[in-house]
């Protein structure tokens, strides 16, 4: 239930978003939302992310339709966040409600709260301030920020036991998602 309130959510906030972030910047390129993906990604697995987050996001997938990158770039970065917004909830969840968490799983679930941290502040700052004021000194370094501090998480729970809870598979789809924002955000010849 609480998922399909979120898609719900991202399905209207996003494209809400998207017609608010219209702008010109300067020196970005006009492209559909099938060519930035395919600019943009060099692999399947990021390409068919990159198509996923377009149609989810309310983008015109049609040929004949052009954006502006920072456009996609911000799509991408809204998405990201939602989605670390579902992966800290989730953590919060069990850390608060789950009495049996052993100390190892809570210890690194804690730990990944930390680290979702300024993973959040920067696609943040990215997607809400930098982008849409066309702003791209020193996005590289956030995006960095942003990558690094996800796979810190992942990396916590890589032992075999830990890669096994819910997290790992959410912390895993985070930290492409971030890919994929840098990926988009490299458009903007950042």
């Amino acid at each position: 239930m609480a998922m399909a309130k979120i898609i719900l959510l991202l399905v209207v906030l996003v494209p809400i978003r998207m017609a608010a972030a219209r702008r010109d910047c300067p020196k970005v390129p006009l492209l559909g939302a099938v060519a930035a993906c395919q600019k943009a990604c060099g692999t399947k697995l990021m390409h068919d992310l990159c198509i996923s987050m377009m149609r989810q996001g309310g983008a015109d997938m049609s040929p004949s339709h052009m954006e502006r990158a920072t456009v996609y770039a911000i799509l991408a970065a809204h998405s990201a966040g939602n989605s670390f917004d579902d992966t800290k909830l989730a953590a919060s969840n069990q850390l608060s409600q789950n009495s049996s968490l052993s100390t190892t799983l809570r210890n690194a679930y804690e730990g990944c709260m930390n680290d979702y941290a300024p993973a959040d502040s920067s696609i943040d700052h990215i997607a809400d301030e930098a982008l849409p004021s066309c702003r791209f000194k020193g996005l590289a370094d956030e995006y960095t920020r942003v990558i690094t501090s996800v796979e810190k998480c992942r990396v916590r729970l890589l032992s075999p036991t830990l890669v096994k809870t819910p997290l790992y598979p959410m912390v895993l789809a985070d930290r492409n998602k971030a890919v994929l924002a840098n990926l988009l955000g490299k458009l903007l010849g950042i």
